[in-house]
């Protein structure tokens, strides 16, 4: 799971002219950490509900990566 995680975070930080990483970690914060705005945290939304079938904000929103994974 982390690795695919990793493909969509990159996938999206790539779309918005961000360079990849090589690792998350559950406390790395989207916007400070990731470098994540607000338009590329509802493209990695979308991304991660269609990767697994879920509704990752049906519980609030999420802030790091840990709230992800812990939704998925």
């Amino acid at each position: 799971m982390k690795t695919n995680l990793l493909d969509i975070v990159n996938r999206v930080r790539k779309n918005s002219g961000i360079k990849p990483i090589s690792e998350i970690q559950p406390e790395m914060n989207l916007k400070n950490d990731l470098e994540l705005d607000s338009i590329s945290i509802a493209e990695l939304v979308v991304d991660l509900d269609l990767a697994y079938n879920t509704n990752i904000l049906a519980d609030g929103m999420i802030v790091t990566v840990g709230d992800i994974v812990k939704r998925i």
